[in-house]
């Protein structure tokens, strides 16, 4: 059949379709085998076209009817053929970034068609992100291949979207918390710097992590990630402050713009070996690697608690090092020219206290406080049933999302682990699985090591290391002995703010009722 034959009675788009799906044919074997297969799934094929790379393909599919309603599926799916033998990282993050701006496809859910082996471990590796299916082109080249919907529901049912641990940095994993993001990037222009504090896994990393990304997608900012947590000494601390500044400076100029004289680094921006000691310097040289900027850099610190010495697991004279150094750095934050502070961490003491040894705190206030309690409760419904949603897991009964909220308050951790654990008992065969009440609950009450009330006892422990006079006081206010738990209010009764902490991080509502129930529950089990 000639073009014109095959364009006859089609519209422009159908037959600019055509002639991509013809290409794509053309390109390989294996790409003519996809097209076979999907017709023979019947599957739906709406676009079809090349990547800048040549040895990439995009497509965007839709199952049957009957099988979308298995995933729950609106839109369609896109889909990475490649030729690729190897998937590197990086195309992981591309298929991420493809279907961010592409609004006609699944957010939640995406496939890849490889010869990498190893693509469906590498993909597992990126759990509570989005689902990437990784298929070889082996599993549909056969002469009875399964259907399409059967190898989606062989890999969602095999990776928990929900048991993640680690800080999010892609956005797709990242729910909720938009005004506080956006309230954080607004202080960032203004040069305001901000603090943001709260109970162990609340999401204090991942909300720096979000508004890092915000800035580097919005360009001509520098943003630069310091965690002292892998800080051993406060030598350690400047010169990673120093050379990831350089780096991201160097970045946004030309080679001719940026060439700082500097006492600390070299011409290529690493430490000076004959420099041993850069404090009297680094300051200065921060300000001739910032001179050439135009909006203020922002230093992101994690686990910003460990500067305070009185709190430091540094060594003692390393965490008042530590302390100092944040202290030559107020003169640049204070001017709110060249340099703005976002840190995070659970303490706010390096800033709420006024002295330190007797002396002025000279950080003291330095910092917008913002507390980061717990998720809303529609924040945390939208963020189990998305990631259900990547699982082939359900939860559509709002008595369930109710369960959830008031056993841990919108805590992510503990609301994460108690989904997982429930789910655990899906299967490709039971899919869509269908998450209850009855199931949950279950699962909240198990004693498991590291399930959720396990969990909900080191949040506790957590809050009870920093805030020991609260951890107290909620012993006694919540204690299942009257004259005691009178003893609580009472107290409450002279000094309403006693459990300041508490409420600000959402242990207690501001009535001073359990939010985290799960966490409430541990006081019998710890001592006062």
């Amino acid at each position: 059949m000639t073009d014109p034959q095959r364009r006859r009675g089609k519209t422009h788009n159908q037959a600019a379709l055509d002639d991509h799906k013809l290409r794509f044919r053309r390109s390989s074997v294996a790409a003519s085998q996809f097209l076979d297969y999907l017709a023979a799934s019947e599957v739906g094929v709406w676009r079809v076209e090349p990547d800048s790379n040549p040895s990439r393909w995009w497509l965007n599919v839709t199952l049957p009817q009957h099988q979308q309603n298995i995933f729950d599926l609106q839109r369609e799916i896109k889909v990475l053929f490649t030729d690729y033998e190897r998937v590197e990282p990086r195309t992981l993050a591309v298929i991420h970034e493809r279907v961010r701006k592409d609004i006609r496809v699944e957010s939640d859910l995406a496939i890849l068609i490889s010869n990498d082996a190893s693509a469906r471990d590498k993909a597992r590796r990126r759990a509570g992100e989005m689902a990437i299916i990784a298929v070889e082109p082996a599993a549909f080249a056969g002469d009875n291949p399964p259907g399409l919907h059967e190898l989606i529901a062989e890999a969602v049912a095999t990776v928990d979207h929900y048991d993640v641990t680690t800080a999010i940095r892609d956005p797709s994993g990242f729910y909720g918390r938009t005004a506080e993001v956006e309230s954080i990037a607004a202080d960032l222009k203004r040069a305001v710097s901000v603090g943001v504090f709260g109970l162990r896994k609340a999401g204090k990393t991942s909300l720096l992590n979000a508004v890092t990304t915000l800035r580097n997608n919005e360009g001509g900012h520098v943003t630069i990630h310091i965690d002292v947590s892998e800080i051993v000494t406060a030598e350690q601390f400047r010169s990673a402050v120093l050379e990831k500044l350089w780096s991201a400076v160097q970045d946004l100029s030309s080679p001719e713009q940026f060439s700082p004289r500097l006492r600390t680094l070299t011409r290529s921006g690493t430490r000076k070996m004959d420099v041993p000691d850069s404090a009297p310097f680094w300051v200065q040289d921060i300000r001739e690697i910032l001179g050439e900027v135009e909006s203020p850099a922002a230093l992101v610190v994690d686990e910003i608690d460990q500067a305070f010495p009185l709190r430091s697991n540094l060594e003692p004279d390393e965490a008042r090092a530590l302390y100092t150094a944040l202290v030559q750095l107020r003169s640049l934050l204070q001017e709110q020219e060249s340099l703005v502070l976002l840190c995070a961490g659970v303490d706010p003491a390096l800033f709420e206290r006024p002295l330190f040894d007797g002396r002025d705190n000279l950080l003291y206030k330095l910092v917008r406080l913002l507390w980061l309690a717990p998720m809303p409760r529609d924040e945390m419904a939208a963020m189990v049933r998305s990631l259900g949603r990547r699982m082939g897991v359900r939860i559509r009964d709002h008595k369930t999302i109710d369960s959830l909220f008031a056993q841990f308050g919108g805590h992510p951790l503990l609301t994460r682990k108690a989904c997982s654990i429930a789910a655990k008992a899906r299967t490709a065969e039971s899919l869509p699985f269908h998450l209850t009440t009855e199931i949950l609950n279950r699962a909240i009450e198990t004693r498991a090591y590291s399930g959720p009330r396990e969990e909900a006892a080191d949040v506790l422990e957590s809050f009870t290391e920093w805030f020991p006079d609260e951890s107290a006081l909620l012993h006694l206010y919540f204690s299942k002995d009257v004259g005691e738990a009178e003893g609580g209010r009472e107290i409450l009764r002279e000094e309403p703010d006693a459990l300041a902490h508490a409420i600000a991080y959402g242990l207690c509502f501001p009535d001073y009722s359990a939010r985290i129930s799960a966490a409430i529950s541990a006081l019998d089990r710890t001592s006062s």
